[in-house]
């Protein structure tokens, strides 16, 4: 009996020919199986963080957990991730976010398999062990890395993998913190930067999807339970306003710190199997006195939003500004040593833990000044984590809907948005990069590119129509090039080796000082007058590649050469022919948003 192959029936199947519908479909089973995924890595954080602690949480365990607990869960967590890390990203790649972003740029949306290991077993024992990160980076991975499986097991092409992708991060966010909206709006804003229908279509329909199998399982309420707090006077615009510059200034301080933290923690410990495991130790010192920096800290932000902190550190009782300054600080160090030192884990959470720290510490002094204007700490606490979230995220109108969603709360978003958008402006006069982009700067891969060039990536060079290229031995005298070059009528000619490996291109300006003195017909050769510096696109290449190498030079072709060998040509590409692709993808594109 022949082998039932999915794929192939699929690619008969009229299907193929219905774009809308077959994604639509795929973006179903993504949604599902993306959706228990973020359960499972959700529980996995939990089961460890039960097996160190004897709860669910380390905040929960932290007044009674014997003080050994916090340098040997993070030290043996430290140990057992740099093992998994070395042993499945044995080069240092990107992980977790910054890693899809990073495989959606140069791996043609072809996320690295190995983030299976990495962001599931690595992750839930970081997490679990003390690691002071979140849970959204794996989340997000775990998401783009299923939908990019599912997409090539089916076929498909680089935009519409790119779609599905975005199907997979909207359904692991949606099912992690229950948050449909947000989920989708995460997916257009920081992964794709895509807004067009039959993007957002699919995308939603994965996020729904993955929310109803989360809350059919863990119960359908918000991720933060808080009070009703409300604008107490129009006077308060002004103050949320300076807290949000203060949020724009320390999220920036926040990413801009990584990139040094990663640098000094690899020259002191060159080891990468060590380092996470001394990084978990000295986090393990800090919690012993401050034990809110471990782990994810959700469950202090709520503390903080509903006002039921216990400003105590090692049996002090102090002020609560001081402790909520001590903590911030503490926090953000445990954070950045963290992520710099190999764990992984997700900026997402601590990002909302640092922003409810700086708003209840604002709020705590604003409300001591001017009790009758302004809210309580709480308050500011809640529209603090959205506006140092958006700030480091570079992402503010999802920021306010994640907010939104976690909390149920609509009485604060006026607040909120402005506190969000004046923090992200805040940030950006301090750079581009967001928490999830600074890695990739570091590495030199461009991230500040939009939707026209996220379209221009999606063709490959493959589809632009190229012509061949006429040949010649570069032995070949002037007479012959001549012959060859006004024969072809292709305004170039290939000089080849003996091997048939180029060696050089022939235009009309290369050929035009030989052709005064005919007696140079039987003297010269062809390897002589050939332009050996020439500019050349792989067969792999995207239509952005050579827009981006005709830009940089003067001339009206190209050739085109095999990804196993840069000297054999395969064709040649003409301005006309790439940039008539161009209109026609642009003219596309237009159409297909009007839809």
């Amino acid at each position: 009996m022949e082998k039932f192959n999915m794929k192939e029936l699929l690619e008969r199947s009229w299907l193929r020919e219905k774009e809308t519908v077959y994604l639509v479909l795929l973006a179903v089973v993504v949604g599902v199986v993306s959706g228990y995924a973020s359960l499972l890595l959700r529980f996995a954080i939990e089961w460890v963080s039960l097996f160190w602690t004897g709860e669910r949480t380390w905040l929960k365990a932290m007044e009674t957990l014997p003080w050994y607990i916090y340098l040997v869960a993070p030290t043996v967590g430290g140990l057992l991730v740099g093992w998994i890390t070395v042993r499945y990203l044995p080069g240092g790649e990107l992980r977790g976010v910054s890693g899809v972003l990073a495989d959606m740029v140069e791996h043609k949306a072809r996320v690295h398999r190995h983030q299976m290991a990495t962001e599931t077993f690595g992750s839930a024992i970081a997490i679990g062990s003390g690691a002071s990160l979140g849970r959204e980076g794996p989340t997000v991975a775990l998401g783009a890395l299923i939908a990019s499986e599912i997409g090539q097991r089916a076929g498909l092409s680089e935009q519409q993998l790119r779609i599905l992708i975005g199907c997979g991060v909207a359904a692991a966010i949606a099912a992690s913190f229950n948050t449909p909206i947000a989920g989708v709006l995460f997916a257009l804003e920081v992964i794709l930067a895509d807004y067009a229908i039959a993007t957002f279509s699919p995308i939603v329909i994965a996020s729904v999807l993955a929310t109803a199998i989360a809350r059919s399982e863990v119960g359908n309420f918000p991720a933060f339970t808080v009070p009703e707090y409300h604008l107490i006077s129009v006077w308060e615009i002004p103050a949320y306003m300076l807290m949000g510059v203060l949020c724009g200034i320390v999220a920036s301080g926040f990413i801009k710190s990584m990139a040094p933290t990663r640098a000094w923690l690899a020259r002191i410990l060159p080891n990468r199997r060590l380092r996470p495991a001394a990084v978990g130790f000295v986090i393990g010192l800090m919690g012993l006195a401050i034990p809110q920096v471990m782990s994810i800290g959700y469950g202090f932000v709520e503390d903080m939003m509903l006002e039921r902190i216990n400003p105590e550190l090692v049996g002090i009782v102090l002020p609560l500004s001081a402790f909520l300054a001590i903590v911030l600080i503490a926090k953000m160090i445990a954070v950045v040593l963290s992520a710099a030192g190999g764990f992984p884990g997700g900026l997402f959470g601590p990002a909302l833990f640092l922003g409810a720290t700086v708003g209840a510490l604002f709020g705590d002094i604003a409300h001591a000044i001017s009790p009758s204007y302004s809210e309580s700490y709480g308050a500011y606490a809640l529209v603090a984590c959205g506006a140092l979230t958006a700030a480091a995220l570079q992402a503010p109108l999802t920021v306010m809907l994640i907010v939104f969603e976690m909390t149920a709360d609509y009485h604060i978003m006026l607040p909120l948005m402005i506190a969000c958008s004046v923090a992200t402006m805040a940030a950006r006069s301090f750079g581009r990069a967001s928490v999830f982009t600074e890695s990739l700067e570091e590495r030199g891969i461009e991230t500040h590119w939009g939707r026209e060039q996220s379209w221009m990536r999606s063709v490959p060079i493959t589809r632009i129509p190229w012509r061949s290229i006429p040949r010649v031995s570069e032995h070949a005298k002037l007479e012959e090039l001549k012959q060859v070059y006004t024969g072809s009528g292709k305004g170039c000619v290939q000089v080849v080796d003996d091997d048939g490996d180029m060696v050089g291109i022939v235009t009309f300006g290369d050929l035009q000082e030989w052709l005064i003195d005919p007696a140079l017909d039987q003297v010269v050769v062809a390897s002589e007058v050939a332009n050996r510096n020439v500019l050349t696109v792989r067969e792999s290449d995207s239509l952005l590649d050579a827009i981006h190498i005709l830009d940089s030079a003067e001339f009206e072709q190209m050739p085109v050469v095999s990804d196993d060998n840069s000297r054999k040509v395969l064709g040649i590409l003409s301005r006309n022919a790439i940039f008539s692709t161009y209109h026609k993808l642009i003219v596309k594109h237009g159409e297909r948003d009007h839809e």
